[in-house]
Protein backbone atom coordinates (compact mmCIF):
# COMPACT_ATOMS: atom_id res chain seq x y z
CA UNK A 1 0.00 0.00 0.00
CA UNK A 2 1.30 3.41 -0.95
CA UNK A 3 1.81 6.33 1.47
CA UNK A 4 -1.06 8.62 -0.22
CA UNK A 5 -3.52 5.50 0.49
CA UNK A 6 -2.37 4.87 4.13
CA UNK A 7 -2.56 8.79 4.88
CA UNK A 8 -6.23 8.84 3.36
CA UNK A 9 -7.08 5.60 5.30
CA UNK A 10 -5.95 7.28 8.57
CA UNK A 11 -7.43 10.50 7.53
CA UNK A 12 -10.90 8.47 6.72
CA UNK A 13 -10.55 6.85 10.13
CA UNK A 14 -9.52 10.23 12.33
CA UNK A 15 -12.16 11.80 11.12
CA UNK A 16 -14.92 8.62 11.46
CA UNK A 17 -13.78 8.75 15.16
CA UNK A 18 -14.38 12.34 15.44
CA UNK A 19 -17.62 11.89 14.04
CA UNK A 20 -18.27 8.96 16.67
CA UNK A 21 -17.30 11.29 19.46
CA UNK A 22 -19.20 13.98 18.73
CA UNK A 23 -22.33 11.86 18.66
CA UNK A 24 -22.07 10.39 21.71
CA UNK A 25 -20.99 14.10 23.05
CA UNK A 26 -24.61 15.29 21.54
CA UNK A 27 -26.03 11.86 22.90
CA UNK A 28 -24.41 12.31 26.70
CA UNK A 29 -24.17 16.46 27.70
CA UNK A 30 -27.94 16.43 27.98
CA UNK A 31 -28.25 12.95 29.84
CA UNK A 32 -25.33 14.57 32.12
CA UNK A 33 -27.69 17.20 32.57
CA UNK A 34 -30.43 15.80 33.92
CA UNK A 35 -28.05 13.37 36.02
CA UNK A 36 -26.97 16.79 37.79
CA UNK A 37 -30.06 18.08 38.48
CA UNK A 38 -31.62 15.77 39.82
CA UNK A 39 -28.51 14.45 41.84
CA UNK A 40 -28.06 14.89 45.46
CA UNK A 41 -24.80 16.64 46.26
CA UNK A 42 -24.43 18.22 49.28
CA UNK A 43 -22.21 20.71 47.74
CA UNK A 44 -24.69 21.36 44.81
CA UNK A 45 -27.56 21.79 47.26
CA UNK A 46 -25.24 24.54 48.28
CA UNK A 47 -24.28 26.38 45.78
CA UNK A 48 -27.75 25.86 43.75
CA UNK A 49 -29.22 27.04 47.39
CA UNK A 50 -32.55 29.18 46.62
CA UNK A 51 -33.31 27.71 42.94
CA UNK A 52 -36.26 25.87 42.04
CA UNK A 53 -35.56 22.04 40.82
CA UNK A 54 -36.72 23.23 37.50
CA UNK A 55 -34.00 26.29 37.11
CA UNK A 56 -31.52 24.25 38.20
CA UNK A 57 -33.05 21.71 35.32
CA UNK A 58 -33.40 24.70 33.12
CA UNK A 59 -30.16 25.74 34.01
CA UNK A 60 -27.89 22.70 33.48
CA UNK A 61 -30.03 22.19 30.22
CA UNK A 62 -28.59 25.40 29.15
CA UNK A 63 -25.39 24.69 29.68
CA UNK A 64 -25.22 21.30 27.96
CA UNK A 65 -26.71 23.25 24.77
CA UNK A 66 -23.91 26.13 25.17
CA UNK A 67 -20.85 23.17 25.50
CA UNK A 68 -22.73 21.56 22.06
CA UNK A 69 -23.24 24.63 20.04
CA UNK A 70 -19.42 25.25 20.88
CA UNK A 71 -18.20 21.70 20.18
CA UNK A 72 -20.34 21.02 16.92
CA UNK A 73 -19.27 24.64 15.41
CA UNK A 74 -15.79 23.71 16.21
CA UNK A 75 -16.15 19.89 14.53
CA UNK A 76 -17.52 21.65 11.70
CA UNK A 77 -14.88 23.86 11.03
CA UNK A 78 -12.19 21.44 11.85
CA UNK A 79 -13.72 19.06 8.93
CA UNK A 80 -13.79 21.18 5.94
CA UNK A 81 -9.37 20.62 5.93
CA UNK A 82 -9.66 17.53 6.60
CA UNK A 83 -12.50 16.72 3.48
CA UNK A 84 -10.53 19.17 1.42
CA UNK A 85 -7.01 16.66 2.04
CA UNK A 86 -9.07 13.60 2.21
CA UNK A 87 -10.17 14.78 -1.31
CA UNK A 88 -6.63 15.27 -2.69
CA UNK A 89 -5.00 12.10 -0.79
CA UNK A 90 -7.48 10.44 -2.39
CA UNK A 91 -7.06 12.17 -6.05
CA UNK A 92 -3.10 12.16 -5.68
CA UNK A 93 -3.56 8.08 -4.20
CA UNK A 94 -5.34 7.43 -7.78
CA UNK A 95 -8.53 5.98 -6.02
CA UNK A 96 -10.48 5.92 -8.27
CA UNK A 97 -13.42 8.66 -9.40
CA UNK A 98 -16.11 6.96 -7.25
CA UNK A 99 -13.76 7.11 -4.30
CA UNK A 100 -12.81 10.73 -5.79
CA UNK A 101 -16.85 11.59 -5.83
CA UNK A 102 -17.82 10.18 -3.10
CA UNK A 103 -14.86 12.26 -0.66
CA UNK A 104 -16.73 15.56 -3.17
CA UNK A 105 -19.83 14.36 -2.17
CA UNK A 106 -18.67 14.41 1.83
CA UNK A 107 -16.76 17.44 1.37
CA UNK A 108 -20.49 19.51 0.05
CA UNK A 109 -22.49 17.73 3.09
CA UNK A 110 -19.35 19.27 6.06
CA UNK A 111 -19.31 22.48 3.77
CA UNK A 112 -23.48 22.74 4.12
CA UNK A 113 -23.46 21.65 7.81
CA UNK A 114 -20.85 23.79 9.01
CA UNK A 115 -21.97 26.82 7.24
CA UNK A 116 -25.63 26.94 7.27
CA UNK A 117 -27.02 24.05 9.23
CA UNK A 118 -24.77 24.37 12.39
CA UNK A 119 -24.68 28.41 12.58
CA UNK A 120 -28.53 28.18 11.99
CA UNK A 121 -29.62 25.87 14.67
CA UNK A 122 -27.54 27.18 16.97
CA UNK A 123 -29.41 30.80 16.09
CA UNK A 124 -32.73 29.04 16.69
CA UNK A 125 -31.50 26.94 19.70
CA UNK A 126 -30.84 29.93 21.52
CA UNK A 127 -34.36 31.39 20.72
CA UNK A 128 -35.71 28.43 22.30
CA UNK A 129 -33.46 28.93 25.05
CA UNK A 130 -35.48 28.94 28.50
CA UNK A 131 -38.80 29.60 26.55
CA UNK A 132 -41.56 27.62 27.36
CA UNK A 133 -42.86 24.75 25.45
CA UNK A 134 -44.62 25.90 22.29
CA UNK A 135 -43.76 29.43 22.29
CA UNK A 136 -42.35 29.75 19.21
CA UNK A 137 -44.00 26.69 17.01
CA UNK A 138 -42.27 27.99 13.92
CA UNK A 139 -38.58 28.30 15.11
CA UNK A 140 -39.10 25.08 17.02
CA UNK A 141 -40.61 23.39 13.87
CA UNK A 142 -37.33 24.82 12.07
CA UNK A 143 -35.00 23.74 14.73
CA UNK A 144 -35.96 20.24 15.06
CA UNK A 145 -35.97 20.26 10.98
CA UNK A 146 -32.54 21.50 10.93
CA UNK A 147 -31.60 19.36 13.98
CA UNK A 148 -33.26 16.12 12.05
CA UNK A 149 -31.28 17.42 8.60
CA UNK A 150 -27.86 17.22 10.46
CA UNK A 151 -28.41 13.76 11.90
CA UNK A 152 -29.43 12.55 8.86
CA UNK A 153 -26.62 14.27 6.50
CA UNK A 154 -23.54 13.46 9.01
CA UNK A 155 -24.71 9.83 9.00
CA UNK A 156 -24.71 9.71 5.45
CA UNK A 157 -21.25 11.16 5.36
CA UNK A 158 -19.91 8.90 8.09
CA UNK A 159 -21.31 5.74 5.62
CA UNK A 160 -20.09 7.37 2.32
CA UNK A 161 -16.55 7.59 4.73
CA UNK A 162 -16.80 4.07 5.29
CA UNK A 163 -17.41 2.94 2.06
CA UNK A 164 -14.72 5.19 0.17
CA UNK A 165 -12.24 3.42 2.90
CA UNK A 166 -13.30 -0.22 2.15
CA UNK A 167 -13.05 0.93 -1.79
CA UNK A 168 -9.33 2.53 -1.28
CA UNK A 169 -8.76 -1.08 1.28
CA UNK A 170 -9.63 -2.71 -1.81
CA UNK A 171 -7.85 -1.17 -4.74
CA UNK A 172 -4.44 -1.20 -2.87
CA UNK A 173 -1.76 -3.43 -4.61
CA UNK A 174 -1.10 -5.13 -1.18
CA UNK A 175 -4.89 -5.84 -0.45
CA UNK A 176 -4.97 -8.10 -3.41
Amino acid sequence: MRRAELLLLFALGAWSCGTVFMWQTAIRSFAVAEHIAAAENDGMAEAAAGLQASSLREIARYQASEVNRLFFRGWGWAQLPLAVAALALAWRAGSGRVSVALLAVMLAIVAFLALYAVPETVRLGRVMDFADDGAHPAVEQAFWRLHHSYTALDMAKFGLGLLVAGLVWRRAPSAT
